[in-house]
């Protein structure tokens, strides 16, 4: 499908055309009333290291409630593939810094379910790109749970890179790879692979630095790393950007998850 020159401004929630969005000294208020949008950003646990980015989606929650009108929770969840409680909310964040186990087959059902009712997984190597054990395992994980689609790189045109920022390569802790990849159905993404340890660039120590350096860019790579990752949430909570569809409290109040 065509994909809009820009998207739709939602509610407020994404700046019109030609406007960037507010930058972080600027941030709308909280207390915002009927418009604010709660939603939690849950990692999946599983059997290993789950969780080499512990304070990743707190970091990005804060970023969130600080540069959107979408209210994030203040401590992100977790939760198993085998349990409904994936279907409570658009997002699913799936880090690694080895190959994931294998998951049963009504885990993976639910993951199939998931990213078929509209739901989107980001699949996020920890490696940076070193590696690869994780990455092969997300590919094959894929080809089970969407065996007609294929794991291929997202064209910079697609509106992923201008729901909220204009970003032009998506950046971690690292900068290996120019592109990402991702599982499409008609053009909208429903799983992508960040193998440029996203949540690397996210994570900060107790006392608010940074906990890991961005190479090669460092702070400004950091930034532009966050802003994917805005754009990432945003992409997530608003679908697929329809004019039609285009409210997100709406959506999010009409979806049927299970």
């Amino acid at each position: 499908m065509g994909l809009p020159a820009v998207v739709t401004a939602i509610s407020g929630l994404i700046p019109a055309a030609g406007h960037s969005a507010p930058p972080p000294t600027a941030p709308w208020r909280h207390g915002r009333g009927d418009d604010t949008i709660t939603v939690d950003l849950p990692q999946l646990r599983y059997e290993g290291n789950w969780a080499p980015r512990q304070a990743a989606m707190r970091v990005l929650a804060r970023e969130l409630r600080l540069r959107t009108r979408l209210e994030p929770v203040d401590e992100p969840g977790t939760a198993l593939a085998e349990s409904t409680s994936i279907f409570e909310t658009p997002f699913l964040y799936v880090a690694g810094d080895a190959a994931l186990p294998e998951f049963s087959a009504s885990a993976e059902a639910n993951l199939r379910q998931f990213i078929d009712l509209g739901g989107l997984i980001l699949f996020d190597a920890a490696d940076g790109g070193s590696d690869g054990a994780f990455a092969r395992s997300v590919e094959a994980l894929l080809g089970r749970i969407a065996p007609s689609s294929e794991l291929a790189p997202v064209a910079r045109d697609h509106v992923l890179f201008r729901s909220f920022y204009l970003v032009d390569t998506p950046v971690g802790r690292t900068a290996a790879f120019d592109h990402l990849r991702g599982i499409q159905d008609e053009g909208r993404v429903k799983a992508l692979l960040m193998r440029n340890d996203l949540g690397g660039a996210l994570e900060e120590l107790p006392d608010g630095r940074a906990a890991h350096p961005c190479v090669p860019g460092g702070s400004e790579q950091r930034q532009w790393a966050i802003r994917f990752a805005v754009n990432v949430l945003l992409y997530a909570t608003c679908t697929d950007y329809k004019a039609d569809r285009a409210h997100v409290e709406t959506l999010l109040r009409s979806r049927r998850w299970r």
